[in-house]
């Protein structure tokens, strides 16, 4: 079988997660080197270089030596250092190992990508792919993609005899005649990569090939139970998707318009209204389904007409697996003890901490958290004391953090609990920086906190009394609007329509395969609902919002 059908194919498979070792003194070199790799696609970068230099330190002559050190210069990258990456690629680029060889000339083409999409692109054209993992080679096509989208029209054809350069340079130019009305040419392209890469087009997206579609032509599908079974949830988001599009539409003169479709909870409907959606090129994308399982329903036909699918609820990681056209919207519930901890240490400069906590099963599990992050940057928490939920009087575990002489205290607790303890730290002469989770985002904290929370830093998320601008906008605003307190569901509508208007936003033209690249490579986004990502995204924890108290008032940390 040819190499591009073997790409093809392979690009349809993501790498699957493997199961983490325990690191201990007694690991070898080849489990710290697997889990780093692992660290390293997971996001956390440093975490990453800590182990792989840890496995190369302990056996630097072994035969997998080469390929732990170009991890190691992946982990560089994308920790900023990019002149030491491009010096470890450098030193293996003409590996006689096709492996080394391939994942050194990969690394050296990300690293130019920087600067020279023409440089990236010739290092790219000499990347075996069957000799990078399926993970890697799934980023290699990317960043192909977008490395195009960078040349001249007139430069691109230069690039398709680039051995397997050739899928996404016809995809380029099929994309590029569709935009600027070339139909005729755009479908002979179109029909060239079915001939030479059947299935391509499942897995890119094809764009439209009828009218020009203008702004007022386009619209978003919201395929949701607004009757039936899970019309109370289904609702629920609609309101919030609404308020979205309204509030957009306010502040652009040109604006796609939301249809409503009703699945009724119905399985067939569903399907029979994905397919009349798919089939329609004026439907740019489509909000919804609702649950998980009618995603993964509704995925094959998103897939087939390359037709952005996101879904503001489904909660099941077999959607993420699925990838481009198909998203889900995620609302980071973890990490934020993590994300403290970061900001604390690194920029704020503390290294002994204490910790006070509730005896409550997330209480507890984000004080081990923020204790292991802690020590991992090289601090210390130098006492944990916890109390039973209900208690007001916190003296014993003032009293025994004291002993310790804390630079900081980390109370992962609510506002309530949050404005009792911070006079009574006062009180016993514990005049430390203090430092929360979202349980501190509530008015009640100035209405009751006053002084003694001034400085205070702490994770927002959503909730209906939080200061976080904008969650506190978007419960203004629907209450305003439909008379009555939002959801969590509803604010999570909101989020995921907020989403893609901004997709189409930033897409010049917007068309399908446009609205489902912007996604694609979008970012944590801070909405009502706090941070949210698209399916498994992963980001640095630090990029949680943050807010601080400062002369009473809620602030937020840039």
């Amino acid at each position: 079988m040819k190499l591009r059908y073997l790409f093809t194919a392979a690009l349809a498979i993501l790498a699957a997660a493997s199961c983490r070792p325990d690191i201990n003194e007694n690991s070898t070199a080849s489990e710290k080197a697997a889990l780093a790799d692992q660290l390293l696609q997971d996001g956390d970068a440093e975490q990453a270089l800590t182990l792989i230099d840890s496995a190369l330190d302990s056996e630097p002559s072994s035969p997998d030596a080469p390929v732990w050190s170009i991890t190691r210069g992946e982990s560089l990258l994308d920790l900023g250092r990019r002149d030491e990456a491009l010096a470890v690629a450098s030193r293996y680029t003409a590996s006689a190992n096709p492996v080394v060889k391939s994942r050194a000339l990969f690394l050296k083409a990300r690293v130019e990508a920087g600067s020279s999409p023409s440089s990236a692109l010739n290092t790219l054209a000499a990347v075996d792919l069957e000799n990078l993992d399926s993970y890697r080679a799934r980023l290699a096509a990317e960043l192909c993609r977008e490395q195009l989208n960078h040349i001249q029209t007139g430069a691109l054809a230069d690039y398709r005899s680039r051995g397997w350069l050739e899928l996404y340079v016809l995809l380029e130019l099929e994309e590029r005649n569709a935009t600027t009305g070339d139909y005729a040419r755009a479908a002979l392209y179109g029909d060239e990569i079915d001939r030479l890469y059947p299935g391509a087009h499942n897995l890119w997206g094809r764009p439209d090939y009828g009218q020009p579609e203008t702004a007022s032509d386009s619209w978003i599908a919201m395929l949701l139970p607004l009757t039936g079974e899970g019309a109370v949830y289904g609702r629920q988001v609609s309101q919030g998707a609404h308020l979205a599009f309204d509030r957009f539409s306010e502040m652009h003169s040109d604006s796609p318009q939301l249809v409503d479709f009703d699945t009724r909870g119905d399985p067939e409907r569903l399907m029979e209204l994905m397919q009349e959606l798919a089939d329609n090129p004026s439907c740019i994308a489509i909000l919804g389904p609702l649950t998980s399982s009618s995603t993964l329903n509704a995925a094959s036909i998103a897939e087939r007409a390359g037709i952005p699918l996101l879904s503001p609820t489904a909660t099941s990681g077999s959607v993420d697996n699925i990838g481009s056209p198909v998203f889900r919207l995620v609302v980071s519930a973890g990490n934020q003890a993590a994300a403290v901890a970061e900001y604390a240490v690194r920029h704020e400069g503390l290294s002994r901490f204490a910790v006070i906590h509730p005896y409550t099963s997330q209480a507890t599990g984000e004080a081990e958290q923020f204790k292991s992050v802690v020590e991992r940057l090289g601090g210390t928490v130098v006492s944990s004391q916890g109390y039973q939920p209900g208690d007001t009087d916190f003296r014993a575990q003032i009293t025994a953090v004291k002993a310790y002489s804390p630079q900081a205290v980390f109370l992962p607790v609510s506002a309530w609990d949050a404005v009792q303890i911070a006079p009574q730290l006062r009180f016993y002469r514990v005049e430390v920086p203090l430092f929360g989770t979202s349980g501190w985002d509530d008015d009640l904290l100035l209405r009751h906190g006053g002084e003694y929370v001034e400085g205070a830093v702490f994770t927002v998320a959503f909730g209906l009394n939080s200061l976080y601008p904008e969650t506190a906008r978007f419960v203004y605003g629907y209450n305003r609007t439909y008379g009555q307190e939002p959801t969590a569901i509803a604010a999570q509508g909101y989020d995921a329509a907020g989403m893609l208007l901004d997709a189409w936003a930033q897409a010049s033209t917007p068309t399908r395969s446009r609205i489902a690249r912007k996604l694609s490579s979008m970012g944590p986004w801070y909405g009502a609902s706090g941070r949210c990502i698209l399916g498994s995204d992963t980001e640095t924890r630090v990029s949680w919002p943050m807010m601080t108290v400062v002369d009473g008032e809620i602030i937020g940390i840039d």
